[in-house]
């Protein structure tokens, strides 16, 4: 079926729901439940654009396109943190709160895709197929990948805790951005080693049985389209969060470690889980393990 005649696509109302409470009443907690359920339907028509795309190229090209559109809406939300952050006065209560929960979703995004969103792959998947088969070259690339981000990772928090004083704060500061350098290089490496020297090893059977629903030109322009709403919506969701938790009484670590990392990466976790019920294992291995 064309996601675009999907049911789902009713809940697309919560779109001006948003912009009402958030705009106009200005009515925090309600923006916050409302761009919550909005991104439920962005996500799914996002999931299913890449799909489409997925299958005029290869699964490993899909599930790049996916991670990349996917954490678009994750960044807008570290990016308004840490400027929140930037534009808070030294030392201030806004100041720790916003770099905590960047620092807390990131963590909460690493965890939830490699547990959460991969582990209900496997059911969702294990559901409709008694035997599923995976590229172990790809899998294996992405866990040594991961192992090496966690190093990279852990060593500022090792250094902090071994180091005091203003000695110790300028050099986790100086640690934390040579460790993000690495990082890019490392994932740049590895698009390099995936798309271009070593093609070979990430090729996958093509699925010729299921053929497009909607053309080359629909699928991307849907893509972009769910991609800025769903970005728009988690702008409203990060500015509006704070006064929900106030409200409802939810801790700030929560917030970071499960709210925003799972609904943040709706797209993602909605596609790895509905492709590997398709038996496209590959694909979902490339969007849970490359989301992080």
């Amino acid at each position: 079926m064309d996601p675009r005649d999907s049911k789902l696509n009713i809940l697309l109302l919560a779109l001006p729901i948003t912009c009402y409470y958030a705009y106009i009443e200005h009515d925090e907690s309600m923006a916050f439940f409302s761009s919550l359920v909005a991104i439920m339907p962005l996500a799914f028509l996002m999931g299913r654009a890449t799909e489409e795309i997925a299958l005029r190229t290869s699964e490993s090209v899909g599930g790049l396109l996916n991670a990349t559109f996917g954490n678009a809406a994750e960044m807008i939300i570290a990016f308004l943190a840490i400027y929140a952050a930037s534009k808070a006065a030294a030392g201030s209560e806004t100041e720790e709160l916003m770099v905590n929960l960047v620092q807390a979703s990131l963590i909460g995004s690493i965890l939830g895709n490699l547990l959460l969103v991969m582990g209900l792959a496997f059911v969702w998947g294990g559901i409709h197929y008694t035997e599923q088969k995976f590229s172990e070259t790809q899998v294996s690339s992405n866990g040594s990948l991961m192992l090496l981000a966690m190093i990279v990772l852990i060593i500022p928090a090792v250094f902090n805790s071994t180091v005091g004083g203003s000695e110790g704060e300028e050099g986790v500061t100086n640690l934390s951005h040579i460790a993000a350098i690495i990082l890019l290089a490392l994932y740049g490496l590895f698009l390099y080693f995936q798309f271009k020297s070593h093609v070979d090893l990430f090729a996958t059977e093509a699925h010729h049985h299921e053929k497009p629903e909607m053309s080359q030109r629909d699928a991307t322009i849907l893509l972009i389209v769910a991609t800025i709403l769903v970005s728009w919506m988690a702008e409203v969701l990060v500015h509006s969060v704070e006064y929900a938790a106030d409200d409802m009484g939810l801790p700030h670590l929560f917030i970071g470690v499960i709210l925003l990392p799972l609904f943040g990466n709706a797209a993602e976790h909605f596609t790895a889980v509905t492709v590997a019920g398709k038996d496209k294992m590959d694909l979902s291995f490339a969007i849970s393990m490359g989301s992080s």
